[in-house]
């Protein structure tokens, strides 16, 4: 999708071999199990199945017999199998980073304060009001006071054997992904559940404006669609010196939330599109062939039989 028209993207993240679901307060949560090993991954060896599999969390999401109310998600977290689609997404790309998605600030923890933008506005909040909801299943973190700066106790639960700033991950980044690489942070299964939600939403307004021929109902899928903006996202030059000897575009991602955004635009705006919705069904799909309209043989035989009985009662 993306590297064959730009070679030579990279984009580094971390995973760790295993996850848990752990539940808070009748919330559910997800993060590394106690024995896990953590690594690094570049998302675009894996941008085209990233962008499907998260997808298709959203449609099933979108498809829940509940419909669009206010509580949907949560009340989808508590169910098992909306709680595998996430833990299986997670065990194979990582956390979507949520912590460090929405910061306009760095260094939170030494600042003592902590300011994001929402829906266009910046907003301020205090550290352990920001921080610890993402640590919520361990007592210990939340017991810290994160406004007094780095201390043993931050030291001890969160900056030891961590991903951040290990020559093999090749990943060195500011002190806030620290929280966000480490064992114990988590994240509520509903948000990722709403994000998907809502990516899904956009993906589907994106492509049902291409397919329909009623002006009215196209321009009312772009302008849903045109609700999509990505966070701001930087890159820089990275040179291998090894025998590749090739100059990467290196992304300095905030978050996989934010490579999953980067990598969904590029798809959307590229003539050359391999993920793909299909015309019947509505699950995404990576296409073999730039011109599939459906994911299975079923799907196309199926909608052809709708499009003959169209037909016949013309």
């Amino acid at each position: 999708m993306i590297k064959e028209k730009n070679p030579n993207f990279k984009g580094l993240w971390v995973k760790y071999s295993d996850y848990e679901i752990v539940k808070v307060n009748n919330e559910f949560y997800i993060k590394p199990t106690k024995k896990a090993e953590y690594s690094s991954y570049d998302v675009f060896d894996y941008e085209k199945e990233i962008l499907v599999d998260f997808l298709y969390i959203g449609r099933e999401v979108n498809n829940y017999e509940f419909g669009n109310s206010d509580i949907q998600c949560d009340l989808m977290s508590t169910e098992e199998k909306y709680q595998n689609l996430v833990l299986n997404f997670v065990k194979k790309y990582g956390l979507l980073g949520d912590l460090t998605y929405p910061l306009v600030n760095s260094d939170i923890v030494n600042s003592g304060e902590v300011f994001v933008e929402q829906n266009h506005k910046m907003i301020k909040y205090d550290v352990n009001e920001y921080v610890k909801p993402f640590f919520a299943d361990n007592k210990d973190i939340q017991n810290i006071d994160f406004a007094k700066g780095v201390n043993e106790e931050i030291s001890e639960y969160i900056y030891n054997d961590n991903p951040n700033g290990q020559p093999y991950t090749q990943i060195d980044r500011n002190k806030d992904y620290d929280l966000v690489f480490s064992r114990e942070y988590s994240e509520k299964i509903a948000r990722i559940l709403l994000y998907a939600k809502l990516l899904y939403s956009v993906f589907s307004s994106a492509e049902q404006s291409l397919w329909t021929e009623n002006e009215d109902k196209k321009a009312i899928y772009q302008m849903h669609a045109r609700d999509f903006a990505s966070n701001n996202i930087t890159a820089s030059l990275f040179f291998d010196n090894s025998d590749n000897g090739k100059i990467y575009l290196d992304w300095d991602f905030n978050s996989l939330k934010q490579a999953i955004e980067l990598i969904f635009a590029f798809n959307e705006s590229n003539d050359r599109k391999e993920v793909k919705i299909c015309k019947h069904c509505g699950k995404p799909f990576i296409a073999k062939n730039l011109n599939a309209e459906y994911d299975t043989a079923s799907c196309r035989n199926v909608a052809n039989v709708y499009k003959n009985r169209a037909k016949n009662r013309k």
